[in-house]
């Protein structure tokens, strides 16, 4: 464990998606221009390590009908690779940190104003996690574990949240690197569909179940809108392993899916 906490500390700065690990807690820290940097601290560990929130570090998208205001979103949150006597897996050092997603504004003077954030959230109003789907649900075969290492909880509607796009009705669709699902959020972050290769919670509704050949934190990494709102179109990050990882003939075939809304009808 002493090993394990050195490393961490060791990494003076460590950005991962966003979130960054610090070996010395600080107040605001100055940036090249000499203006104080605000951030939020996440979690300060037992051997002083600080685990902050630098930003959104997932995706961004236009704010319909304003072109002064657009969309961020963050990713499932600060984890690191994890090999020790327990295995293989991801440490998760604030496993309850909510993705979310930030509405912001580009003001006259060229500055940005963070404007309000928007927590996503399971079909019953709890908060989602960044940790990892259960077997059959979108499981990737990550193992996750606390900064103990400790083996932490599974979170059926767990998202690796990566694209995002914001609809002309208010609602916002997310695309992640789990299942990988394609989610659709209300206004208020609340969970209204899951379409994944798996059919969960979808009323049937799929997207291509070869897709489930993604590699494990290579899921569907952008997700974008057709003008007419008809249309989303997701693409993945790498090659599938499919049928297999030693099957694989071309390394650089990237697959990209059409996804009908009213219909569900993928190309």
């Amino acid at each position: 464990m002493k090993k394990l906490q050195s490393k961490i500390a060791i990494a003076a700065i460590i950005s991962i998606c966003g979130f960054a690990l610090y070996a010395k807690p600080a107040k605001n820290e100055p940036n090249k221009n000499g203006a104080k940097v605000p951030y939020k601290t996440l979690k300060i560990t037992k051997n002083g390590v600080e685990v902050r929130k630098g930003g959104f570090g997932s995706d961004a998208c236009a704010y319909p009908g304003d072109s002064s205001k657009f969309y961020l979103i963050t990713d499932r949150g600060p984890n690191i690779d994890y090999k020790g006597a327990n295995g293989k897996g991801k440490l998760f050092p604030v496993p309850e940190f909510n993705p979310e997603i930030g509405l912001f504004q580009i003001k006259k003077d060229g500055s940005v104003k963070l404007l309000k954030t928007i927590g996503l959230k399971a079909p019953d109003g709890k908060k989602i996690t960044g940790l990892p789907n259960p077997k059959g649900k979108g499981a990737t075969g990550e193992i996750a574990y606390d900064l103990n290492e400790n083996l932490l909880g599974l979170d059926e509607y767990g998202l690796d949240n990566e694209g995002l796009v914001a609809m002309k009705d208010g609602t916002f669709w997310v695309s992640d690197e789990y299942g990988p699902h394609i989610v659709h959020f209300s206004a208020k972050g609340k969970e209204l569909e899951r379409i994944s290769p798996y059919g969960m919670t979808t009323n049937g509704r799929k997207i291509p179940a070869v897709l489930a050949n993604r590699r494990a934190n290579r899921g569907m990494e952008g997700l974008a809108k057709t003008p007419d709102e008809k249309y989303l179109v997701g693409i993945m990050q790498s090659t599938l392993y499919n049928p297999s990882k030693k099957e694989i003939v071309n390394n650089r075939l990237i697959r990209i899916v059409k996804f009908e809304i009213a219909t569900g009808k993928t190309w």
